[in-house]
């Protein structure tokens, strides 16, 4: 079987769940930079964002597959000098688009993948504070913004 090729997108998925204490959100220290960041993935060739941003979730943080995602605005694109898959897209492509999600994991257990040495849940500041990439902070802003409206419910 073949590895499937990596698509030219990026996804985000921003777990948060609902507490006596408030909304937490769900980090992740990656492995490879330490960087703290919710989960990320590529997409893989066929798959549209949500499809890969629902199969990086299950990947990289165990949550369940009917785990409710929701569509963020918040998009980025970043450099494809961060990425190995850059040799099997076209000379021309620069930058790739960063597509977000929240993901409602109330109730549910986080695992980890190889990916990273550890998880946690933060309150919002705490996140803020953990994140190293802007994309990362506007992810985390909007969905607390939704949250806080009631917006984020389809």
């Amino acid at each position: 079987m073949t590895t499937p090729r990596r698509a030219p997108f990026q996804v985000l998925v921003l777990p948060f769940r609902k507490t006596d204490r408030g909304t937490e959100y769900a980090l992740f220290r990656r492995s490879d930079s330490g960087d703290w960041q919710p989960i990320a993935g590529g997409g893989d060739d066929g798959e549209t964002p949500l499809q890969a941003a629902r199969r990086e979730m299950q990947e990289e943080s165990g949550l369940s597959a009917d785990t409710p995602l929701f569509p963020l605005q918040a998009s980025a694109t970043i450099p494809v000098s961060h990425f190995a898959a850059r040799a099997t897209w076209s000379p021309r492509l620069y930058a790739i688009p960063e597509h977000c999600f929240a993901a409602d994991a109330t109730g549910q257990t986080l695992s980890l993948s190889a990916e990273h040495t550890t998880c946690g849940w933060f309150s919002y500041e705490d996140a803020r504070q953990h994140l190293t990439w802007d994309s990362n902070r506007t992810a985390l802003w909007e969905t607390a913004e939704r949250l806080r409206d009631r917006t984020l419910l389809p």
